[in-house]
């Protein structure tokens, strides 16, 4: 195996194919890359039986071969590498890579070790790069980053002919955005669940991609969704496991006639300054009146602090407890210069209703967005 790579267009791809890449393994080829030289190029792969990624770029071949070496090395090394030109090759059962004066030699694995890359499944749908990843972001802050419930550490993903929808909840708060399709076929509703981490990070990773592919391949003992765009492909495998049927509370809750508009921005900055004088898990309390809503807080009997942010009140004066991280992870990923926070009406004073954050497009406006919803309340879904 001998090749020749521009190191920038080298680096993106070891950069690329690291991203998902096991650190912790029984087997030690799965902490590793494999290198594919042929006549169409060099491909680089990672795989763990779960998560794979792979990308081709145009090197100069000299000798076509395999090899397999460690991921997280080559990535240290090739990003690091002093000249615009790389040369690599296996020498003696090494792999030497150089550039400029710089020359490294890397120990390389048994490729009989490394697993059959997945096939990638018929494509499902396209999206814009950019739309799909402000739609996993928005999503991904509430989903479950302990192992406590793992059916949950997951983000549920629903097809259907027009929309994807996107849902992830740690039980303290909900979170949906739904897409629509570029190029949808033609099917049944599907829901599948995909690991949050994987789909978070791939959304990174294609989010300057005009068209994004997603390719399902379900019901079957290897269920799998492949995302591609160009010459670069993850594939993740489904999560089994019972999602939570939240999307149904996102409907009930919140979208009443009582509810609050804010400035975003107002909101998280005053949330902010409030959280500085919290304990660890404490919450904030949030009174909405006619002058607007009121911000108070406390820490043990030595610190208190206040603010008023101007809102916009429809209904009656409402008070609600809410944690101020959620609060802004709820506010911020609305991506919108308001934000409405509709009140659920509560049989015991002592405990608000659910509150629902949907984008606004101005203090004044009555219509809602409904592609992003947040639903949050510490007594909704037990803990």
């Amino acid at each position: 195996m001998k090749f020749q790579s521009n190191k920038d267009v080298l680096a993106q791809a070891v950069i690329f194919v690291t991203k998902l890449l096991t650190t912790k393994s029984t087997n030690p080829a799965l902490t590793g890359v494999r290198i594919d030289c042929s006549d169409n190029g060099v491909m680089f792969a990672s795989f763990d039986h779960d998560v794979s990624t792979r990308t081709t770029i145009a090197g100069d071949v000299a000798t076509a071969g395999s090899v397999l070496v460690s991921g997280k090395l080559l990535a240290d090394i090739v990003t690091r590498l002093p000249g615009d030109t790389v040369n690599v090759a296996l020498v003696e059962n090494k792999m030497v890579i150089s550039s400029g004066t710089a020359k490294f030699t890397m120990s390389v694995m048994p490729l009989n070790e490394y697993p059959n890359l997945p096939e990638v499944p018929p494509t499902s749908g396209t999206f814009d790069g950019e739309l799909l990843a402000e739609a996993i972001a928005q999503v991904g802050v509430a989903a479950l980053k302990d192992d406590g419930q793992p059916a949950i550490m997951n983000i549920s993903v629903e097809f259907t002919p027009t929309v994807i929808s996107f849902t992830a909840t740690d039980r303290y708060r909900i979170a949906s955005r739904d897409i629509p399709w570029k190029d949808a076929a033609a099917g049944e509703p599907t829901q599948i669940l995909v690991p949050a981490r994987v789909l978070i990070e791939a959304g990174k990773m294609f989010q300057t991609d005009e068209t994004v592919t997603f390719s399902l391949l379900a019901g079957g003992d290897r269920e799998l969704l492949a995302i591609s765009a160009g010459n670069r492909v993850v594939t993740s495998s489904l999560a089994k496991g019972s999602f939570p049927k939240v999307r149904g509370l996102l409907d009930e809750k919140g979208g009443g006639s009582s509810y609050a508009i804010v400035l975003s921005s107002d909101l998280v900055d005053a949330t902010r300054r409030m959280s500085l004088v919290l304990e660890r898990d404490g919450a904030i309390k949030y009174t909405f009146s006619s002058d607007g809503v009121l911000l108070e807080t406390s820490a043990a009997e030595t610190t208190s602090a206040s603010e008023t942010v101007d809102a916009h009140l429809v209904g009656d004066e409402v008070f609600v407890w809410l944690k101020p991280r959620l609060v802004v992870d709820g506010v911020v990923g609305a991506h919108s210069e308001f934000v409405r926070l509709g009140f659920t009406p509560s049989s015991d004073p002592a405990k608000a209703g659910p509150v629902l954050f949907t984008a606004h497009s101005s203090k004044e406006s009555q219509s809602v967005e409904q592609a992003y919803r947040y639903l949050m309340q510490p007594n909704l879904l037990n803990r």
